[in-house]
């Protein structure tokens, strides 16, 4: 049997399926008997799809203005 700190490190191993039947079947059954695990998993399958759409997102022009400006003279500083 897993425990939760087995299955947190077997965790991208066996969603890539690059588990053997017999591992995945255990660590699928310490998975669905452990709530923490189960929250875990489900947080580790969205965090891809929370990146995408992160990374998609735009950053508001007079932001990114101020940020460009601010490091352009942290940059001068630094000379």
């Amino acid at each position: 049997m897993y425990t939760c700190k087995d299955s947190i490190n077997l965790l991208l191993e066996y969603l890539e399926g690059e588990m053997a039947p017999e591992e995945a079947k255990h660590l699928q059954e310490h998975l669905t008997g452990c709530s923490p695990c189960e929250e875990f998993l489900a947080t580790y399958r969205a965090t891809p799809g929370l990146c995408k759409r992160a990374l998609a997102a735009r950053m508001p022009k007079e932001v990114s203005s101020k940020l460009t400006e601010f490091l352009r003279a942290k940059i001068k500083s630094a000379s």
